[in-house]
């Protein structure tokens, strides 16, 4: 092997090194001790983050009396330990908390009713979405239409709109002609529609 090659001069710990490594080494923290404190231990509770550096015999004695909750209530250290199991994020139990989930779904952003910065543009309604919030389907769309009315009609609306298209159309209100036959069963096959759909 050769000793002068520029390889192995680079890897070589050089003395100057290995003295300064030394010196950046803190002194042990234990009262009286002058080795050098290469292990890190938790100052406790209250001090989170913080650490004393001690040398291998005295980190080894300190790890023998720590104690973390010393001067704690039983109470508080269950209390403790219980949020450590869960990550201290917060939890409840199953049933609470109602008003986060409507009917065991999350509320979807179109259903929330308190809209402080405007999100949901209040007044704007999406369109295929009734007032009240329900989806309307493709199928209710179409009969709302062959009633003649918007996709924000109540339910009163359809059942006032379908009586006077009814007495309208009505082959008694026409002299007993059929001509608008076709029509009027489009409006009655509509109507039954929106009722059987939950609609109105």
């Amino acid at each position: 092997m050769k000793l002068d090659s520029k390889y192995f001069d680079k890897i070589r710990v050089k003395p100057a090194a290995e003295k300064r490594a030394a010196e950046q080494v803190p002194q042990c923290d234990w009262p009286d001790c002058p080795r050098p404190g290469r292990h890190k231990a938790p100052m406790g509770r209250g001090h989170e983050g913080k650490f004393y550096n001690y040398c291998p015999a005295h980190v080894q004695e300190y790890n023998k009396s720590y104690n973390y909750f010393a001067g704690m209530k039983d109470d508080e250290m269950a209390e403790v330990q219980k949020n450590a199991r869960l990550g201290d994020r917060p939890t409840w139990k199953l049933g609470q908390n109602a008003p986060f989930n409507a009917s065991g779904v999350r509320r979807k952003a179109t259903q929330m009713r308190d809209d402080p910065f405007g999100v949901n543009a209040a007044g704007v309604r999406t369109a295929g979405r009734h007032p009240s919030g329900r989806a309307l389907r493709a199928t209710e769309l179409k009969a709302l239409q062959t009633l003649g009315l918007e996709d924000s009609a109540t339910a009163d609306e359809v059942k006032t709109r379908y009586k006077t298209l009814v007495k309208r159309l009505h082959p008694d209100a026409n002299g007993g002609s059929r001509a608008n036959e076709d029509t009027l069963k489009a409006v009655i096959q509509a109507y039954d529609h929106l009722r059987a759909s939950g609609f109105c």
